[in-house]
C-alpha cells in the first residue's frame, strides 16, 4: 500500500467524527509536513501554524512580537522565543487543559522563517538578507530572489558557515581584468609569471566553511541533488559569468562571456577573427593549472575554459 492510500484510508475511517472535527483533521495533516525539526528553536517574526483541534476560532497563523511573545485568543500573551516547536506545543496544550478545554489537541509548525535568514548577493536585482520560509531549498528562495543579472554565471555558490562561528561570509573577489589591447603574447606571459601565486579568484572565506558549487541548469530543472536546503546564516553567492580574455593581433582584443563548450575558434570569433598579421597557428593559452598560470598549446577545435587568456601572436613574414 502506497503512502497516498494508506492517507486515503486514514481519512475514510475518521469521517465517522463528523464534517467538523474531519476537516480539522485533515487541516492537521496538511500542516504536520510543514513542521520543522523538533530542535528548531522560535524566534522573533516566525509566523506559526497553530491548530487546535475542533477550536477554528484558536487556531490560525501568528507571528511573534519583536518581545518574542505569541498572541492566542483566550490566552493571551505568551513567550514564545528561545522554545523549540515542540516545547510551545506541549506549553500551550497545558494552558487550555488549565481550565479552558478537556484534553485539548494542539498541532504548531512554523509557517515562516522569518528569525532565520540567508544573505543572498552576487548578480542578483536585491541583494541583502532574505527570510528562510517553509520550503528552506535553494530552489525556494531563487524564486523569492526573482531575475538573476543578465551577468550570472551558470552556476550559485553557497558558502554556509561553521556552526560555531558568527562572523558573515565576505564577498568574493574581482574577477582579474583582460589585458590592455595593446600588450603581446611576451607582456601577457610576464603578467601571469608576476600573478602565478595570485589567489584573488577564490572566494575569501572564514576558515572551516562548507562551499556548494550548483549548476543553474540543474536546479532549475528539477534535479533533486541541486536543490539543497538551505541553513540559517549561509550566503548564497550568484557570481559574474565566467568571462575569457583574448589579446594579440584579434579584430577586437577583450574579455568576453564565457559560454559552455566553447571551442578556440569560437573564442577568437567573438573578438573579431585573427587579422591578417595575426598567426591562428601559434595561438597559446594561459590557464591557471594548480594555483599556476601555465601556458598551453591548443587547436582551434580544442575547448577553452573560464578565465583562459587566449593571446594570437604576430605571424612570421
Amino acid at each position: 500500500m502506497t503512502r497516498l492510500d494508506s492517507l486515503g484510508t486514514m481519512i475514510r475511517e475518521m469521517s465517522r467524527f463528523g464534517p467538523l472535527r474531519l476537516a480539522v483533521i485533515a487541516l492537521l495533516l496538511v500542516v504536520r509536513p510543514l513542521q520543522a525539526q523538533d530542535d528548531y528553536e522560535i524566534g522573533s517574526g516566525d509566523v506559526l501554524s497553530v491548530v487546535v483541534l475542533g477550536q477554528p476560532e484558536m487556531s490560525g497563523d501568528m507571528a511573534v512580537d519583536p518581545d518574542g511573545m505569541l498572541t492566542l485568543p483566550i490566552l493571551g500573551k505568551i513567550k514564545a522565543s528561545q522554545m523549540t516547536t515542540r516545547e510551545l506545543e506541549r506549553k500551550i496544550t497545558t494552558l487550555l487543559a488549565d481550565g479552558y478545554l478537556k484534553r485539548p489537541e494542539v498541532s504548531l509548525a512554523v509557517k515562516e522563517y522569518r528569525s532565520q535568514r540567508v544573505f543572498v548577493m552576487g548578480e542578483v536585482q536585491r541583494p541583502g538578507p532574505y527570510p528562510l520560509k517553509t520550503d528552506r531549498s535553494l530552489l525556494a528562495l531563487l524564486g523569492d530572489v526573482g531575475t538573476l543579472s543578465p551577468n550570472a554565471g551558470h552556476e550559485v555558490v553557497v558558502i554556509r558557515p561553521p556552526k560555531e562561528s558568527t562572523v558573515p561570509v565576505v564577498e568574493p573577489a574581482v574577477t582579474p581584468q583582460a589585458p590592455e589591447n595593446g600588450e603581446t603574447a611576451q607582456d601577457d606571459e610576464k603578467s601571469a609569471e608576476d600573478g602565478k601565486n595570485d589567489d584573488s579568484e577564490d572566494p575569501a572565506i572564514i576558515p572551516g566553511a562548507e562551499i556548494f558549487h550548483i549548476d543553474l541548469d540543474e536546479l532549475r530543472s528539477g534535479n533533486p541533488e541541486a536543490n539543497i536546503q538551505l541553513r540559517a546564516g549561509d550566503t548564497v553567492h550568484f557570481p559574474r559569468a565566467a568571462q575569457v580574455f583574448i589579446s594579440g593581433h584579434v579584430g577586437h582584443p577583450g574579455s568576453f562571456r564565457f559560454q559552455r563548450g566553447m571551442t578556440l575558434l569560437q573564442a577568437l570569433t567573438l573578438a573579431g577573427g585573427v587579422t591578417e598579421r595575426g598567426s591562428a597557428g601559434r595561438t597559446r593559452v594561459l590557464r591557471m593549472i594548480d594555483g599556476k598560470r601555465k601556458k598551453i598549446k591548443v587547436k582551434l577545435t580544442d575547448p577553452v575554459e573560464p578565465n583562459d587568456t587566449i593571446v594570437v601572436p604576430e605571424r612570421f613574414f
